[in-house]
């Protein structure tokens, strides 16, 4: 569907390519250890605590990714006058625009895993309030930036509203560049005319309202989605079995998943998205972008908790689906 040399033409382009992520910052925790017994307090299990290990998610993550492609992430967003987000910016020093507000406090989420198994997630958190003064800070940081695209990193926990939404349209609108969305139920209404929205499998169903049992509706689901929203391209993830996709004007498409060992899908539509944004912008065509996107899901779902995929990783992934086939 891709040829190797063609691959490495649109990922030796990803070198450099500005994307403004902006969206839900959130500074992840994971804690590992191992269960040995059971708490004589109650019927719940003692993690032997082994290590602990800090990570950005959500507009975090997606911003992380597309350093690791070689791209420049821009991230925007709000976060806490707290220790966490004096982390979030130790984990993400370069290109990193978030406001601290003393009004906010920084989204956590907090996972506890024995045995590569998440025994509980706790989350810390309350909907971001946009005063006044953080949102004229937003509009000048959007409206000076130099960008090549807009990733919308929506997790529903206030960063994005209406004022801000019209902002980066207008702002893509302006400068001629893609803007995508990968969306939450809350905030449907706002993504009307965004270039690409990626809905996973449960949010497209809360978008057409039933149930996506059947290939037939997964690919009827993203033909109504990109006329409810009026996107040149509509896109839904679906873990381990695939993305489908389609494009204004033409055949909608599934591109199945390559990988067969799926740990964590933690992550893996923010790795996706990244890859969709600096293949178009790269000059790669929907269908490219895919087949690409899919390769790095593919190995970000192999992995626990939010991850980075490489450029190289990905060229590698497709060279070995290549050997395994020819081999077969």
């Amino acid at each position: 569907m891709i040829s190797q040399k063609r691959a490495e033409t649109i990922i030796n382009s990803f070198k450099n390519k500005k994307i403004l992520v902006y969206g839900d910052i959130i500074f992840d925790r994971y804690i590992f250890g191992e269960v040995e017994r059971i708490s004589p307090e109650a019927p719940v299990p003692i993690v032997k605590v082994k290590k602990e290990d800090f990570r950005i998610g959500g507009a975090g993550n997606v911003a992380s990714n597309i350093d690791s492609l070689s791209g420049n992430g821009i991230l925007l967003g709000i976060v806490g006058d707290d220790i966490y987000s004096k982390e979030i910016f130790k984990l993400k020093s370069d290109n990193n625009l978030a406001i601290k507000s003393s009004n906010n406090q920084t989204l956590i989420k907090t996972r506890i895993l024995a045995k590569r198994q998440q025994i509980v997630r706790v989350d810390r958190e309350e909907d971001i309030f946009i005063s006044d003064e953080d949102e004229k800070k937003l509009r000048k940081i959007i409206e000076e930036l130099e960008i090549d695209g807009i990733i919308v990193s929506d997790y529903a926990k206030g960063t994005l509203n209406k004022n801000i939404i019209v902002l980066l349209k207008q702002k893509a609108i302006n400068m001629n560049i893609p803007i995508i969305v990968d969306p939450k139920p809350p905030n449907f209404d706002l993504y009307k005319d965004v270039t690409a929205i990626t809905p996973n499998k449960n949010e497209a169903e809360g978008i057409i309202g039933k149930k996506l049992n059947e290939e037939k509706d997964i690919i009827t689901a993203v033909r109504t989605i990109q006329k409810k929203f009026n996107t040149k391209y509509s896109i839904i993830t679906r873990g381990e079995d695939g993305i489908t996709a389609a494009e204004k004007g033409k055949k909608a498409f599934t591109i199945p998943v390559l990988s067969h060992e799926v740990f964590d899908v933690t992550g893996a539509g923010d790795t996706v998205v990244s890859v969709i944004m600096l293949s178009l912008v790269s000059g790669a065509s929907l269908k490219e972008a895919i087949v690409l996107a899919n390769a790095a899901a593919s190995i970000a779902i192999e992995k626990i908790g939010t991850a980075q995929v490489t450029d190289v990783t990905i060229l590698e992934r497709l060279k070995q689906k290549r050997i395994r086939n020819t081999v077969s």
